[in-house]
């Protein structure tokens, strides 16, 4: 959200299909004092204090399959500060049960989508029913809150196959709760719309589609949309690497370990160094499987494994490989903890990979002043021997607002990406996208690809520690005057030698009556940890630069010290930050004007 004031950090707001009521002031602990709603319905609410318990009736009738799906932690995990009494209870674990009018149990759920809850019961009898939301763990807080659909609309969890090709259309399967193949559905490969960017080559979009159940639409269920031709995983027994189903890539694979301790093992062959690229979904589809992928060479030998993808922070795996020499090998696609079951369904996406990047930035959002700086950061993973510079933009800018170009040279894989409000910038936010931009490949054979960026946000975890999780949009503001009016470092053009030395002068001008600490850094850094940096490899801020401006000081300095075999760069634009706490964790990373470093050849 922006203001004239300020931009905020995220939220997420969850879209919903019914009307939307709030949970009364009142209490409504218990059965007596049930909140009564009229289906089908969304309630928002919060378990406010601990041992909170919120009880909702609801009229039902004999033979209605009613459905009550919580989301909690699916519409918080990425917003920050959400500890409570750290270190043991951080985010909402909701707890779902439903009784009859006498107090008797009838269902409850507990996890199902993460923490989250979903319960589907059929209706024995006309009646009033009571519905109990709490905490797992009695728990509650101001922060806690949640949505709950209440509906008698059929439920279904997504669709098998599991994905279709760009520019076709299929014939597929709906997907129940218990993992139940039912009502008929097409699943249309729509085009990758124009404009938007792959964060990597051949990322499938994700699509949606409602199934016609029981005479009425059932809730959307998600699908994906690939490039790459579509198989399903084939019959019969292929859970060891002497009996893996053969299959050549790309192929997007659909499939499901139906029990447990079932591995689905497939075969190829491959050419000594060419590079191979797995990912699974099925956490980001709503299936329980925690994937694990492997590969095997033609001896069942254990070669490389895959827990978790390295940018999405999900349960899904990702596995770059590439093949030692020729002849035959398996991928494979376990659970971590050998689970399996009806609904442990999984998507395959294999391909040969070409050279490629990705680009991955810290931060999402950025409030200016007018005539003011701040900056963000990135860090780019080069691919299957690409080696080239990468060239970073914003797109979406506000008016008023512009980047420092830069392109990340072969030999750096961290940069600054430095943004100004010009003094005569109106008061604006726009949301912005950050990409990166190469040149991969030499003569005909050269394509321009680019990349839209993996960008983070910071979340505050028990103990003090952060965590960071992705997030799709990225905000700029163009806001009032804030507590720093300038911040300035001389000179602007910086020359470094190996072995030796350089001072950056750096001046700041506060806003009257702010006397709070400044950090100045070159890094952006939490504790230990570097979430962000710029500077060359080899280069760094040497002792006796100003850590902190406090009070009326207005001047420090930074000293940077390269390295005998530091990294050389001409005219790198880098800045110095000048960090102000605005709460334990976070802080606004202003910036002086951009400096241009050269670092000399040995």
């Amino acid at each position: 959200m922006a203001t004239a004031q300020a931009v905020s950090s995220v939220t997420q707001v969850h879209v919903t299909d019914f009307p939307v009521v709030l949970e009364e002031t009142k209490a409504n602990n218990t059965r007596a004092q049930a909140q009564h709603v009229k289906l089908p319905v969304t309630v928002a609410g919060i378990c406010e204090r601990m041992e909170d318990v919120d009880c909702y009736a609801v009229d039902l009738k004999r033979g209605q399959r009613f459905v009550a799906e919580v989301f909690a932690q699916r519409v918080t995990h990425k917003i920050h500060g959400m500890v409570v009494r750290g270190p043991r209870i951080y985010l909402m674990d909701p707890l779902l049960a439903l009784y009859d009018a006498n107090g008797r149990l009838l269902a409850a759920c507990d996890n199902r989508f993460g923490p989250d809850p979903i319960l589907e019961f059929e209706v024995p009898a006309d009646g009033t029913y009571y519905l109990e939301l709490r905490d797992a763990r009695y728990a509650g807080d101001p922060r806690y809150a949640y949505c709950i659909e209440l509906s008698t609309r059929p439920y279904r969890l997504a669709t098998f196959p599991l994905a279709v090709q760009e520019g076709q259309t299929v014939s597929a399967r709906a997907i129940d709760l218990k993992g139940q193949l039912r009502e008929e559905v097409s699943l249309v490969g729509d085009p990758w719309p124009k404009g938007q960017r792959r964060h990597r080559a051949d990322e499938p979009l994700r699509a949606r589609v409602r199934a016609q159940a029981e005479g009425q639409a059932t809730n959307e269920l998600a699908y994906l949309v690939s490039p790459l031709p579509q198989a399903v995983e084939p019959e019969g027994d292929h859970g060891s690497w002497e009996k893996a189903a053969p299959l050549e890539w790309p192929r997007g694979i659909s499939g499901r370990l139906s029990r447990a301790d079932e591995v689905d093992y497939y075969a190829f062959e491959a050419k000594k160094g060419q590079a191979y690229a797995f990912e699974v979904y099925a956490k980001r589809l709503g299936f329980p499987l925690d994937a694990v992928l492997e590969i095997y060479d033609a001896k069942g030998r254990l070669m490389v494994e895959a827990d978790d993808h390295p940018v999405e922070k999900t349960k899904d795996s990702r596995l770059y490989w590439a093949a030692p020499a020729d002849g035959r090998y398996c991928v494979a696609v376990r659970d971590l903890h050998d689970r399996g079951g009806e609904d442990f369904y999984y998507y395959l996406d294999g391909r040969p990979a070409e050279p490629d990047f990705e680009v991955r930035g810290e931060y999402y959002y950025a409030m200016l002043a007018p005539g003011t700086r701040m900056i963000w950061f990135v860090d780019i993973a080069r691919y299957h021997g690409f080696d080239g510079p990468v060239t970073i933009e914003v797109d979406g800018l506000p008016e008023g607002v512009t980047q420092t170009p830069i392109t990340v040279p072969p030999t750096m894989k961290r940069a600054a990406v430095i943004l100004s409000a010009d003094k005569s910038a109106p008061l604006g936010a726009a949301l912005v996208t950050v990409r990166g931009r190469a040149t991969i490949g030499e003569g005909e054979g050269a394509r321009e690809v680019v990349r839209d960026g993996y960008v983070t946000c910071e979340q505050q975890g028990s103990g003090g520690g952060q965590a960071r999780w992705p997030i799709r949009t990225q905000i700029v503001g163009v806001v009032k005057p804030m507590d720093l009016v300038e911040v300035v470092a001389e000179p602007q053009e910086l020359k470094l030698a190996p072995g030796e030395k350089a001072e950056l002068r750096v001046r700041i001008r506060r806003r009257e009556g702010f006397k709070d600490g400044v950090t100045l850094a070159m890094s952006f850094d939490y504790f230990t940890t570097k979430f962000g940096e710029q500077l060359p490899p080899g280069v760094t801020v040497a002792p006796g630069s100003t850590a902190r401006l406090t009070g009326d000081q207005l001047e420090g300095k930074i000293i940077l010290q390269a390295a005998k075999n530091a990294t050389s760069v001409e005219r790198l634009p880098i800045a110095v930050l000048a960090r102000v706490a605005i709460t334990f964790s976070i802080t606004t990373n202003y910036c002086s004007n951009p400096v241009y470093l050269t670092v000399e050849k040995k």
